[in-house]
């Protein structure tokens, strides 16, 4: 009996499941990073701090850490004082430490947020703030985890999206081109359908980064992919 070849519409199935799994990814990273930006933290700083984390999705019923790398680029010892704010349902908590530094000299400070730390409903936000030490100025800055209502851990889900969006967009799109022979409309859709996933792929890893900024736009410039590849593929 001769074998059947898989269909190449499974393997557009597989490349479209994908794509959801990393968008979706990516839209619950920027969300939660857009929140805390307009959540009600004082802001101090006009200056940016980098290197602050927060988890990317955490359950309702388990702990995650916030982490921020703080680094002195100077030429002399430097004690900055570093202040952490966390949401609450109430009024917001915060820590206030200082840290010595010797010249060139990093280290990495860590809190641990929990479901006491969940507001709006499904957000967790932090902010850091590094107080000035001469000639470094006031830097902060902020991010958000979102909350799941799932029994698996936040950092396993976050696995397990990006793999089977990789899977999915990679794979699907790796076996597309190699299944012979193709209908005319799945053949034009290939090239575009490179595009887009390139696209989705840089704004997953910007979003997770991050950068929600850059992420949003991302985000748009990929629906805006989205409807172009649509419209070349059916309508051309």
């Amino acid at each position: 009996m001769e074998n059947k070849k898989p269909s190449s519409n499974f393997f557009v199935i597989a490349y479209i499941l994908g794509a959801l799994f990393s968008l979706t990814l990516a839209v619950l990273a920027t969300w939660g990073d857009i929140e805390a930006a307009f959540y009600g933290f004082d802001r101090r700083a006009s200056t940016p701090l980098k290197g602050l984390r927060c988890p990317i999705l955490m359950n309702r019923n388990e702990t995650g850490v916030v982490s921020v790398r703080i680094s002195n680029t100077t030429d002399r010892k430097l004690s900055p004082s570093v202040k952490a704010e966390f949401s609450t349902r109430s009024t917001p908590t915060s820590t206030l430490d200082s840290i010595p530094l010797e010249p060139g000299e990093s280290r990495t400070m860590e809190w641990t947020i929990g479901p006491e730390n969940i507001d709006l409903g499904r957000f967790v936000f932090a902010k850091a703030l590094v107080f000035a030490s001469y000639p470094i100025p006031d830097r902060e800055a902020t991010c958000g985890t979102f909350v799941i209502d799932l029994p698996v851990s936040g950092n396993v889900l976050v696995v397990l999206m990006i793999i089977i969006g990789a899977a999915g967009l990679g794979g699907g799109l790796y076996l597309l081109r190699r299944s012979k022979p193709l209908s005319n409309r799945v053949e034009k859709a290939i090239q575009p359908l490179t595009f887009l996933g390139s696209v989705i792929a840089i704004t997953l890893i910007v979003s997770l980064m991050g950068g929600w900024v850059q992420a949003l736009l991302l985000l748009a410039v990929t629906l805006l992919t989205i409807v172009v590849t649509l419209g070349y593929v059916f309508f051309r």
